[in-house]
């Protein structure tokens, strides 16, 4: 004899709405928590003999989505695409960010950016009109 407290198999109980719902926030937070998270830029930074090029890969970025920042001797760099795909009513936002590190401020004036092929360059020059040497004299002798 079965008690009347026993649910059948497919009753629903009080509270299996709201786990289903809870069930379905957490699956849809999931799904985009890749999409929402900030991403480090693959950045690559060499010199030449005048220049300190810093190469940061953004593949699938437009120029409108990237921004250069400069603060003293720091080049930030960030990429941002926030996109909505209208057949499911989904939204997602990329967006990537770096900061270089340099021994020297860096000039804005001076300084070029291009991109292509999904690869942004700068050229930040190494002798700026920001940066001044100051001379060492030689004492060793006295």
């Amino acid at each position: 004899m079965e008690s009347n407290n026993r649910r059948k198999r497919g009753d629903r109980g009080p509270f299996q709405g709201l786990m289903e719902q809870m069930d379905a926030f957490f699956n849809e937070s999931a799904k985009n928590f890749n999409a929402l998270i900030k991403r480090p830029l693959a950045v690559r930074t060499y010199e030449t003999a005048s220049d300190v090029i810093v190469e940061a890969e953004l593949p699938g970025y437009k120029r409108e989505q990237i921004k250069l920042e400069i603060v003293g001797n720091q080049l930030r760099i960030t990429a941002e695409d926030h996109s909505s795909q209208d057949y499911d009513e989904s939204y997602y936002n990329r967006k990537a960010e770096r900061v270089v590190n340099l021994p020297f401020a860096i000039s804005e004036k001076e300084t070029k950016a291009d991109l292509k092929n999904g690869i942004l360059k700068v050229t930040i020059p190494k002798r700026n009109s920001s940066r001044k040497f100051i001379d060492i004299e030689d004492n060793t002798d006295e």
